[in-house]
């Protein structure tokens, strides 16, 4: 008994989700900036907040995977109508028939790795990334456990504010957990 061939059009629509995904910023990773040169470099040195530089680079990022997920669905939506053309991306191992490979915008933020659907960080997102590490861990810990109050204690002590506001964040990263 032979295994089946792997689909080659749905092997090709995941690789391409993954790497388009791969391509964007890190939101966990401000330091990572400081590898860059040129208009970034000169931003962190005039005291731009490197979190916010994150958002801004994420958002342009998000915005163009999406950009050329609509290309490689349609690569010919641009075409002027009278050039009746219709080309689609299809996908075949060797000595296999080629299958047209699936839309990639429709699912495209579905696969964000932060889970928000490709949309901005909250300000309550954005605070808490800001957070030592091992802070995150606990404040999450306690989110997770449905300890609320000690949660937005530890919030509150770590990112200032009033407890009210620090209960909703925490109670906001208990849903975005899922």
């Amino acid at each position: 008994m032979s295994t089946p061939a792997p689909d080659a059009a749905a092997l090709l629509h995941e690789l391409l989700l993954r790497g388009l995904w791969s391509t964007v910023i890190d939101e966990d990773a401000p330091e990572a900036l400081q590898r860059h040169g040129g208009a970034v470099a000169r931003m962190l040195a005039a005291g731009v907040d490197p979190h916010d530089l994150v958002d801004v680079i994420r958002e342009a990022q998000v915005d163009t995977i999406y950009n050329v997920a609509q290309l490689i669905d349609w690569p010919d939506e641009h075409v002027a109508p009278d050039d009746a053309c219709e080309v689609r991306l299809a996908a075949s191992l060797a000595g296999a028939t080629a299958q047209p490979l699936p839309e990639l915008h429709s699912c495209l933020m579905e696969r964000d790795p932060s889970g928000r659907a490709g949309e901005p960080r909250s300000p309550e997102l954005r605070q808490y990334a800001m957070l030592d590490a091992g802070v995150r861990a606990q404040i999450k810990a306690l989110a997770g456990a449905r300890k609320f109050p000690a949660a937005a204690l530890l919030w509150k002590r770590h990112a200032g504010g009033d407890l009210a506001a620090a209960l909703a964040a925490v109670k906001q990263l208990a849903i975005r957990a899922g």
